[in-house]
Order: structure tokens, then sequence, then C-alpha cells
């Protein structure tokens, strides 16, 4: 046998989100004001996502995230993958990314306000400057960005973590 049971990795944890850009390429992040439990993610930044409840499908999860965080409904338009992540206590977790965009006729305006302080569109030199700052909250959030740019066509170049992460 080529593989067995040696090569799995078992992931319990999977969390949903999506990645919304406007015209000028800007994304949509939303800032934590930070839970109880959770108060180290307080201030930092981050795209609509959160957890796949048990039974729930990923593209569901993803939606509801966008309007909780956001107050916007939208449509998923590109899946863009799945990335493997790691908490600092060692646990993985599946992050299924999706780009979006928003129906017509809405405005910004976060539903969910005990958990979320802000949202609003970023260019890529602020989200440089916020990364650089340590003020986006998982390193994944700079692909999540680069590949939504590469996909939908926004990027003059194809960017590089470095591209969009430095300044």
């Amino acid at each position: 046998m080529q593989h067995d049971e040696r090569t799995h990795v078992p992931v319990a944890l999977q969390a949903a989100g999506v990645v919304i850009l406007n015209e000028a390429g800007e994304i949509l992040l939303v800032r934590e004001l930070g839970t109880p439990g959770q108060m180290g993610k307080a201030g930092l930044w981050h795209i609509p996502s959160g957890s796949v409840d048990e039974g729930e499908n990923p593209q569901d999860t993803a939606l509801r995230e966008a309007y909780e965080e956001t107050g916007l409904r939208v449509q998923l338009v590109k899946f863009l993958g799945t990335y493997l992540g790691r908490f600092p206590d060692g646990a993985f977790i599946l992050r299924h990314i999706w780009r979006a965009e928003p129906l017509p006729g809405q405005t910004l305006q976060p539903t969910f306000t005990h958990e979320v302080a802000e949202a609003r569109y970023v260019s890529r030199e602020e989200f440089a400057h916020l990364y650089d700052a340590g003020l986006i909250r998982m390193y994944q959030t700079a692909l999540f960005y680069e590949d939504a740019l590469r996909e939908s066509g926004t990027a003059k170049r194809p960017p590089t973590v470095g591209s969009v992460c430095s300044s």
C-alpha cells in the first residue's frame, strides 16, 4: 500500500469566508472588537469569515459570515481555494475562501456589532501598512487577497506576499 493512515492529517476545524474587492482592487476588511475569551483578536483586521457550524455547508457559512460581519448580501463568484492553517495551539484548520460580489443597492453596515468594530475597504498600500504593523489577523489573509486580485484581473501584475505586504 502506497498510502495508509500515516499520511492522513486529521483536521476537525473549518472556516469559510469571502474576499470582496471593489473596482480599485481594494479589499473589504473587518476589524474585530474582541469577544470574551478572544480579546487577543481585538483591533485586528481580516476578511469576513467564520467557523463552519456542524452540518453547515462552507458556501452557506461564507454567505452568512459576509452578512453578519458587513451587512452585505453577496454572491459567490469564484472559489479561490482551501487553505490549511494552524492555530498557536497546533490545531489545524481548513479555510475555504471565495471571491464574492455584493448584491446591488446595499450599504456597508455590520450586523454583528458585538464582534465587529468596523468594516471598510482598504487599498493595497493600507493593507501593506496594516500587515507590517501586525494588525492583519492571519498571514493567510494576504494570500487570500493576492489570489483574489490575480483571479479578478484587478492586479496589474501578479502580486506576491512581498508586493502586497511590503511598503
